[in-house]
């Protein structure tokens, strides 16, 4: 080892340790105010991704108030003993999805970066793995499966045609063109041009408001929406909303995509979730041969390797690979 090498060895053993805050759960809960604020306004990070700080600082929280149950005491040293906070979620009567731990260790690791940086306090994740995730089930359901849910739509006992149109829509929205609910709640009704053929995401998930995407209409999606627009017109509804209540003339819910999507489960037998049609429509583009880096731009994701994520062998397609092969003489 060089001589070099040895001196910043032995500099690095010898410098101080960042000091201990003295303070109290109130004052942590000050200092998360002011992340979530910097996070927001600064970084402009997205509702959902303060949400999810919040939720894993409320777990974080009660776990410190096993510790310090008075929220005026101060907090002993170190603040967080990551292996003890993971055992206590483990331990809990009803513990939190592995998955879910997971997000909160991620979460709570953003905020102790941000106290590292700005009080300069001993950052506990700077040398932690994240906790080990189960390997995950694919959400996406086979085409036969996607065929089954849109047939279910079309032949359930609506009210109206103009609810089974509209139910047919939604439904064919995030399988054809992957839009999540939020954006199919948000879409305009300005947002879906049939001249262009192109469905226009204006707030898509992501920083600074989320992420603009156009989507090119697939033929039978086009049809989907267009049977929907003849209804709506007959309905007398001239919301912005694109999706509306043939009630209220206004916009759709969450609470009212949830329930539709419940029903159609149910009565399809066809174990599907909202976000699983959005699996099988960017599944099936890499299924089709469709370029990755092109699937994450129709998918509106920021790095591609959120995309890949997404790969899924199928039998037929085992099957295919296998029936290809052959090994005759020369």
């Amino acid at each position: 080892m060089g001589s070099r090498t040895l001196a910043a060895s032995a500099a690095a053993s010898t410098a101080p340790s960042p000091p201990h805050p003295q303070w109290t759960l109130l004052d942590l809960d000050a200092r998360f105010t002011s992340f979530c604020y910097a996070a927001q306004f600064e970084k402009k990070q997205s509702r959902d991704t303060i949400a999810a700080y919040k939720a894993a600082y409320a777990n974080l929280r009660r776990f410190l108030l096993t510790r310090t149950p008075d929220p005026t005491s101060e907090l002993p040293a170190p603040l967080l003993r990551i292996g003890d906070w993971l055992a206590w979620n483990r331990d809990r009567t009803n513990p939190p999805a592995e998955v879910t731990v997971h997000t909160y260790w991620a979460k709570t690791r953003s905020f102790f970066r941000y106290l590292a940086e700005t009080h300069q306090i001993a950052d506990p994740f700077e040398h932690a793995h994240a906790p080990v995730l189960p390997s995950r089930v694919p959400k996406a359901r086979t085409p036969a499966e996607c065929s089954r849910i849109l047939d279910t739509a079309r032949n359930y006992p609506w009210r109206s045609a103009f609810d089974r149109a509209r139910a047919v829509a939604l439904l064919g929205v995030m399988l054809f063109a992957g839009l999540r609910r939020k954006e199919v709640i948000g879409l305009q009704y300005l947002d879906v041009d049939f001249e262009e053929q192109t469905i226009h995401i204006a707030k898509g998930k992501g920083r600074g408001g989320g992420k603009e995407r156009f989507m090119f209409i697939a033929p039978q999606l086009d049809a989907i929406l267009r049977a929907y627009v003849v209804e709506r017109e007959r309905a007398h509804i001239r919301a912005p909303e694109f999706f509306c209540s043939a009630l209220t003339k206004q916009g759709i819910t969450v609470p009212t995509l949830r329930r539709l999507g419940r029903e159609i489960r149910d009565a399809s037998g066809v174990p599907f979730t909202l976000h699983s049609l959005r699996h099988s429509f960017i599944t099936q583009l890499l299924r089709s041969g469709v370029p990755i880096h092109t699937v994450s731009d129709l998918a509106g994701h920021t790095q591609i390797t959120t995309t890949a994520g997404y790969l899924r062998v199928w039998n037929d397609d085992r099957r295919r690979a296998v029936q290809g092969l052959r090994f005759d003489a020369g």
